[in-house]
């Protein structure tokens, strides 16, 4: 699904042209899909999507290896959009953050600067939303540890006023 967004996205702006052209009296030109860029990144990132978990390892592995060969925007971008989207075991958003943050300089192409400024608010929204999340859990654990303490005083109490039912109470004297 948001492959699918991000490919509507690229499409849209790569067609800019051709949307301006539409107001001009001559017939528009068909939009052409690039090899290039957004394009190419959003399709080698598509294509790994029907991957096992396994296989997606493997291929961040070697996309790791071509970027450390040759650190380039066609392999930084095939790198940051795995880590970005890719399964649970290859998904590391900080990373992806970072590897689009040592873009430089950006892309010439309009389409792949606006994926990439949309890739940074993106992951930076999934930054907050996991801070956000770590502060709930610890408010839950706290409140489940006080739960349990609150818990083992009852049962203590609990036991006490049984004891004090269960005394044999000495019969009084006559």
């Amino acid at each position: 699904m948001r492959i699918s967004l991000l490919v509507l996205l690229v499409l849209l702006t790569g067609c800019a042209a051709l949307q301006q052209r539409i107001t001009e009296p001559s017939p528009p030109a068909p939009c052409k899909e690039s090899t290039s860029g957004a394009n190419r990144w959003l399709a080698e990132i598509n294509a790994t999507r029907d991957q096992s978990p396994d296989r997606q390892q493997q291929t961040l592995e070697a996309w790791e290896q071509a970027f450390q060969a040759s650190p380039g925007i066609d392999n930084r971008m095939r790198l940051v959009l795995l880590l970005a989207t890719g399964a649970d075991n290859v998904r590391d958003a900080r990373r992806a953050r970072r590897l689009l943050n040592g873009i430089d300089p950006l892309p010439a192409s309009t389409g792949d600067r606006e994926l990439i400024s949309l890739l940074l608010m993106w992951l930076g929204d999934q930054g907050e939303s996991a801070r956000k999340l770590d502060i709930l859990w610890k408010q839950v654990t706290t409140q489940n540890r006080r739960i349990e303490e609150l818990e083992q005083q009852l049962q203590a109490l609990t036991t006490i006023e049984q004891n004090i039912q269960n005394r044999d109470i000495p019969p009084a004297d006559e």
